[in-house]
């Protein structure tokens, strides 16, 4: 919805840049954290020093923590696969081992269910 309104506010430059120089030349480095990141940062109030680079960080994070396949990570980051993605970011995706035990035990219970009714990984003997 920012965005948005944002080029709506502004035309993207000839290059499709969203945020660039009134000439519509990209901005250094320093120009595009000061006219751009820093108000953004905070008008979000979000801690100042916050960088581009942070909030990358935090959105590539949020989405495998909140189920997000990694194939999908990876290309909403514009990366070529999934690699980086799962080095960087893995350790931050939900807990399989519920998911994992729900469908040996649905397994398990579709071929034996029969046999004396339904039973879980724990319960099954060694």
């Amino acid at each position: 919805m920012a965005l948005a309104e944002h080029i709506r506010e502004f035309d993207p430059g000839p290059d499709g840049l969203l945020f660039h120089t009134a000439a519509g030349r990209p901005y250094w480095r320093e120009q595009y954290t000061q006219k751009v990141i820093a108000p953004a940062v905070r008008k979000a109030k979000l801690p100042a020093g916050t960088t581009s680079h942070d909030l990358r960080h935090h959105y590539a994070s949020v989405l495998p923590a909140a189920g997000e396949s990694v194939i999908a990570v990876a290309e909403r980051l514009g990366h070529e696969n999934a690699t980086l993605v799962l080095t960087g970011y893995g350790h931050l995706m939900p807990d399989s081992e519920d998911r994992t035990r729900k469908a040996a035990d649905a397994a398990w219970n579709a071929i034996s269910g029969a046999a004396g009714g339904a039973v879980t990984v724990q319960e099954r003997p060694r």
